[in-house]
């Protein structure tokens, strides 16, 4: 019993270190394109029972004691960031719920389809390959709903990658706000490819893999599905930004740090309090 009070407060320290860290990761990401800060959540760790002895020696329950916290998980906020105007004709901002259906640029197109050869981002930092195709930063090819890759050309027929058959990126590309990419030519618009737009029904069995990328937890249906509602907006030429506040992650770490402070004093008097007792144990002997 006399240990039971150094037990709660390092379980506490501990639930508060887990939450710096998270906090720490949420404020290195503040200016980072498309980020989605990471929430944490505590539990008791284990609730005692306290009883009370009446006059006649019987004991009644009147409530219970909690034995500690500890961090229980962790969850992606994908709440929406604000949007920035980049200037590129190619990037693309969501408004709204959705995820860009990415494929890594080493599989062959003709491969039978496998999710594992996918993943999800919400960052539309997108430019063109020498041959014209759609790729993140990363090299990866970009997917359309028929899943895929996109190509963007004045001739999307004509396999040529000379000059002659690239696009005006200031002038003659138009990404609607449904995802269809057009070409603007002076009297009338072609449709080109659309671009697949996804979403997780349920979001907490989704995790991130770094670099704005997200995937299904191994073991996980997080219910993948293609968005076809209006429940999302794409912005040409704009960048969503991250969700993280840094206001708000300072007042966290503060708020922390003053928390352990708090408690490394309340372990040193527990410390203390079972020295005295073991020195008094030593003397009545």
């Amino acid at each position: 019993m006399i240990t039971r009070g150094i037990g709660t407060v390092a379980k506490g320290m501990q639930a508060l270190i887990d939450f710096e860290d998270v906090t720490a990761h949420n404020l290195a990401n503040v200016t980072t394109a498309g980020f989605k800060r990471t929430n944490i959540t505590f539990q008791d760790v284990m609730q005692a029972k306290v009883h009370s002895k009446n006059a006649q020696g019987n004991y009644k329950e009147v409530g219970t004691l909690s034995n500690g916290a500890r961090a229980d998980r962790t969850y992606i906020d994908f709440s929406q960031g604000g949007l920035q105007e980049s200037g590129n004709k190619l990037d693309v901002a969501f408004h709204g719920d959705g995820f860009f259906k990415i494929r890594h640029y080493d599989v062959p197109e003709n491969k039978p389809y496998e999710e594992s050869d996918y993943y999800y981002q919400r960052t539309g930092n997108f430019k063109l390959t020498t041959d014209n195709y759609l790729v993140n930063s990363d090299g990866d090819y970009v997917m359309d709903i028929q899943n895929r890759r996109i190509r963007i050309t004045r001739d999307p027929d004509n396999d040529d990658i000379n000059e002659m058959n690239r696009l005006d990126l200031t002038e003659d590309l138009i990404i609607s706000e449904n995802g269809q990419i057009q070409l603007n030519n002076p009297n009338f618009r072609v449709n080109l490819q659309k671009i697949q737009v996804c979403d997780f029904r349920d979001k907490t069995k989704i995790s991130g893999i770094g670099e704005g990328k997200y995937l299904a937890i191994y073991g996980e249906n997080p219910e993948l599905y293609t968005k076809t509602d209006g429940t999302f907006s794409l912005q040409q030429g704009m960048v969503e930004m991250s969700n993280a506040n840094t206001i708000k992650e300072m007042l966290n770490s503060i708020n922390v740090s003053r928390g352990y402070e708090s408690m490394s004093t309340i372990l040193k008097r527990e410390s203390e309090t079972i020295s005295q007792a073991i020195n008094l144990g030593n003397i009545s002997r």
